[in-house]
């Protein structure tokens, strides 16, 4: 006969300072993640361009920054994970590749063709409706009917008088 089994409760395994630091870190990198991508691809106005989120206005620049990072993410793996050459030289090796995965970067930025920055033009500022009176203004009238009179001396503004716009008003002699 076996002996009897214990009844005790298996004590829970607690988590160390370490970890517990780890995921809070990873949880708020990923927060902090989604919400700069979100500011990032935000959409502009239908039919306004140079609007939006900086991927939505510089198109060309998101798609190398992304594909570095996936380049840098897959070199970072390799290394550590896969290449036996770099096993236990991974401080030296990993910087060097990272490197080289800027350089080409930059390489690629200068080469592309018909340019990496896409200029876009500024949208419009947005027409304010002037207001005018209802009623037009009125302003005394001289000797000379400087105020829209046919004659040569008041309308032309040769008297020194600038002429308004309105109605013309005659004057008796």
């Amino acid at each position: 006969m076996s002996p009897a089994r214990s009844r005790r409760t298996p004590v829970p395994h607690r988590r160390s300072r370490r970890e517990v630091v780890q995921a809070v870190g990873v949880a708020a990198g990923l927060v902090l993640l989604t919400a700069l991508l979100i500011w990032l691809l935000r959409p502009g106005p239908a039919g306004t361009a140079g609007t939006g989120g900086l991927m939505n206005r510089q198109p060309r620049v998101s798609a190398l920054v992304i594909g570095t990072l996936v380049v840098g993410g897959f070199v970072t793996w390799w290394i550590l994970r896969v290449s036996r050459r770099a096993r236990g030289h991974e401080k030296v090796v990993l910087p060097i590749a990272l490197g080289v995965v800027l350089v080409a970067a930059i390489v690629v930025g200068i080469a592309w063709p018909g340019g990496l920055l896409r200029n876009d033009v500024a949208p419009p500022e947005p027409i304010t409706p002037t207001t005018t009176p209802s009623t037009p203004a009125t302003s005394p009238t001289g000797a000379t009917g400087a105020t829209g009179a046919t004659s040569t001396s008041g309308a032309s503004g040769a008297n020194g008088t600038i002429p308004t716009t309105g109605a013309p008003t005659t004057s008796s002699p």
